[in-house]
């Protein structure tokens, strides 16, 4: 079964489906990791993306803190499992945050950083799911800003926008 929900988040209902949505995925990728995860985002922030302060994800990481996991730490978790992660984005110092985080210049060989100052497409994709729309990988984008953001899983829609991303930003299909 394919999946494809686009939403309008502009209100509380909708703003808790996206922290939702964005749980789910990156719970999923730390269960079964995709080889890339794309990270494409103009402004980007080291965000909350999983919350565990009851300790509901500790079997995904022991490690995990009793605290809203920010994106840089499942990043790093994801990049410790095998996964090539590739973040895009604009060039901004706070938009280095995650990338810094995650050891800067030094990093792993699985980390691919690159700012392009005419970046105006986002997108979370991986193997199986891709989450496209007009949201940035911000506080703002997650919980202010009215926002349409479409989820899909269909294998024939995912597809063509790995095919892109790959050969724009890199990373392994």
């Amino acid at each position: 079964m394919s999946l494809i929900r686009q939403f309008v988040h502009d209100s509380s209902e909708s703003r808790n489906s996206v922290r939702e949505v964005l749980q789910i995925l990156f719970a999923a990728e730390l269960l079964h990791p995709s080889r890339t995860l794309w990270i494409i985002s103009p402004w980007i922030r080291d965000v909350p993306v999983l919350d565990n302060r009851t300790g509901g994800f500790a079997y995904l990481c022991p490690d995990f803190p009793l605290t809203e996991v920010r994106l840089s730490y499942v990043l790093r978790e994801l990049i410790g499992r095998g996964t090539a992660v590739v973040i895009a984005t604009r060039p901004d110092q706070g938009n280095r945050q995650v990338f810094e985080s995650l050891g800067g210049a030094n990093a792993s060989t699985h980390l691919i950083f690159e700012e392009r100052s005419e970046l105006h497409a986002k997108g979370i994709v991986g193997d199986r799911f891709a989450l496209t729309g007009s949201m940035n990988l911000t506080y703002n984008g997650i919980e202010r800003l009215t926002e349409m953001v479409a989820i899909q899983s269909a294998a024939s829609l995912v597809e063509p926008i790995r095919l892109t991303f790959q050969a724009e930003y890199g990373g392994h299909l």
